[in-house]
């Protein structure tokens, strides 16, 4: 049987690290980078794949396209690259955001883009995806969201492995969500550890915001369920808590009296949060959603609002439901 050509596009660190565990497992596998030098940076390693500089290069023959692009770039990259794209490509999406300007889910901007005619299947797939310890081989799960069952399966099969359990959903909504509002979570989690409050603040903050996030799903249209399952509460978890996670970190440094855009300006990659906490606060006054937490985070990083006044503002939640 021919080996599925995958064509990853995104030189993230998500990327590569997925462009390395499908090379590993089975697939085969052309990462397009961005500039010919970091096609060159990125030669040798004890994985083999290919990689590109060049699109048609990275696209011809492929079966399957994972983005893997930050969620603000995800439009202008499928657009620029639409005309590679052959009608029965199977996309992939593994960026956690939401768009700024539109508030849509990384799928969503994908069928904007491509269409549905001719396509194969749309698919998100998110979870307590850590890249730093999916490189080293650490062992790790994630949930494949996609309407058609079919395209569902044939995406688990391609991911699947001893050391990465892929399961299936039909929740593309709940999974997207799950994963992007995670982000902002994380972001008033690191605001907690930042201010030295402890980890039974911190824990009592995450349980609020979770269920401020599962009421915004489900009014997204969402299922409820999908919010307690891995691509939730699975992935909440691993990000409030690890060290490796950029969002924490973000939220940290703001309570340390750091200014957003240094602490951004220092990062060599993208903390999703901070412009999905942009998308919800438009979203929530569009569809007149009540979230105060997630509006305090976002009024601590773009409106000066004191983070001490907004974890104040958590505390007096956690002291009013004792």
């Amino acid at each position: 049987m021919d080996k599925v050509r995958v064509a990853i596009v995104g030189n993230t660190g998500w990327g590569t690290t997925i462009a390395a565990h499908l090379a590993r497992n089975r697939a085969q596998v052309c990462l397009l980078t961005r500039t010919a030098e970091e096609e060159l940076a990125q030669q040798g390693g004890s994985i083999e794949y290919a990689r590109t500089h060049v699109p048609e290069e990275a696209l011809d023959g492929a079966d399957v396209v994972v983005w893997a692009v930050p969620s603000q770039t995800m439009r202008d990259n499928v657009s620029s690259l639409h005309h590679l794209l052959s009608v029965d490509l199977c996309h992939v999406s593994v960026s956690k955001g939401l768009e700024v300007s539109s508030g849509k889910r990384m799928t969503e901007v994908i069928l904007d883009e491509v269409g549905v005619a001719g396509l194969r299947g749309v698919c998100a797939l998110s979870g307590p995806n850590l890249a730093g310890e999916i490189s080293r081989g650490l062992p790790a799960a994630a949930v494949v969201a996609a309407s058609d069952s079919e395209v569902a399966h044939e995406m688990q099969a391609l991911f699947a492995s001893h050391r990465f359990v892929a399961i299936t959903s039909d929740d593309v909504i709940g999974v997207e969500l799950a994963g992007a509002l995670k982000n902002v979570v994380a972001l008033g989690a690191g605001m907690m550890d930042g201010l030295k409050l402890g980890d039974n603040a911190k824990a009592a903050f995450i349980a609020f915001a979770w269920s401020e996030v599962i009421a915004f799903g489900v009014a997204m249209g969402a299922r409820e369920s999908t919010f307690y399952g891995l691509a939730g509460i699975g992935d909440v978890v691993a990000t409030c808590v690890s060290d490796l996670s950029r969002n924490h970190y973000v939220g940290c440094e703001i309570a340390r009296g750091r200014k957003l855009q240094d602490v951004l300006g220092s990062m060599h990659q993208v903390a999703e949060g901070v412009h999905t906490a942009q998308a919800v606060h438009r979203l929530a006054k569009q569809m007149r959603i009540e979230a105060p937490i997630m509006m305090s985070i976002y009024r601590a990083l773009f409106e000066g609002y004191p983070v001490g006044k907004a974890v104040a503002r958590f505390t007096g939640q956690v002291q009013r439901a004792g």
